[in-house]
């Protein structure tokens, strides 16, 4: 028997202004400082579970008020008072009674686009979500019910395939072949990641030989294959290792290219320390960098 396929996640990114929201501060402000917990373990809820929201049923106001040690009452205040805000989206509520949001799905979405199969309910997303997988979606599961579910399969050609390890060297093609994988590669990425068509210029163009040139220069240190699927997997990875910070919010290919460097000392800081067993509590978030392997 197949295993069931992983919906929700394990960890989701937190915004470091979280507590200077205008919408935490009222719900703050309306229902005590206890209110934060609150929407917290809803959070963390969510994510574990459907990954992108959360029905409200009569078990939830318990679950949460148990977890957090407030009463049932102190959670059912904070949630209306969360939809009145907009925290939660009130329309979504309304209709199918979710919790649920478009930072909420817009973060899981971001979080699960290298698995190769994940599942959404259509009449649960918002609409920006709902619109950037129409385009992806591969097959649509129709369960007979008011409910439509549609399976997002990831495009094989948008992620190269692992290059064998030793030996491999690029071909002598066609740079400007390259160059055109790489660009598509990116604008796929950005698409899945941040929802949008990115723009892309000439100095994009020339940004991304030159950041190809790095990436081709620190795989050749390692005796790493340089061939086209090698070097676009590279890429990918490299891509996917910025999660947050200064670098994520001005995702370009200019900043990218110009900051590759800063980008990968923190990430070989980063698998140094863990390497050593050092406490990832410990290491500096410093750019929101994750740790990178070019192999």
């Amino acid at each position: 028997m197949a295993r069931p396929v992983k919906q929700g996640i394990d960890y989701f990114s937190f915004d470091v202004d979280f507590f200077s929201d205008v919408k935490i501060r009222k719900i703050s402000r309306a229902c005590g400082s206890q209110s934060t917990s609150i929407l917290i373990c809803l959070l963390c809820n969510i994510y574990k579970d459907k990954g992108y929201y959360i029905m409200w049923d009569e078990d939830l106001p318990f679950v949460i008020a148990d977890t957090v040690g407030v009463s049932e009452g102190s959670v059912k205040e904070v949630i209306l008072k969360a939809l009145q805000v907009g925290f939660f989206d009130q329309e979504l509520y309304e209709k199918h009674k979710i919790l649920t949001s478009n930072g909420i799905q817009s973060r899981f979405k971001a979080a699960v686009y290298k698995r190769e199969e994940i599942e959404y309910i259509v009449e649960y997303l918002v609409s920006d979500v709902k619109n950037s997988i129409s385009d992806v979606r591969n097959e649509v599961n129709d369960t007979g019910s008011t409910q439509s579910k549609v399976k997002v399969k990831r495009k094989n050609n948008t992620t190269p395939s692992p290059p064998l390890k030793g030996g491999g060297r690029r071909k002598k093609s066609e740079p400007k072949e390259i160059n055109s994988k790489a660009r598509s590669l990116f604008e796929n990425y950005v698409k899945t990641v941040f929802f949008t068509d990115y723009y892309w210029t000439a100095k994009d163009a020339g940004a991304m030989t030159k950041l190809l040139q790095k990436i081709t220069f620190s795989r050749t240190q390692k005796k790493m294959p340089v061939d086209d699927d090698s070097m676009l997997y590279a890429l990918e990875k490299f891509l996917s290792s910025v999660k947050e910070g200064w670098i994520f919010e001005n995702f370009s290919v200019t900043n990218l290219n110009s900051k590759y460097n800063e980008i990968v000392a923190q990430a070989r800081n980063g698998n140094n320390q863990q390497n050593r067993g050092t406490d990832s509590s410990d290491i500096p978030k410093s750019a929101g960098i994750k740790s990178i392997s070019f192999d």
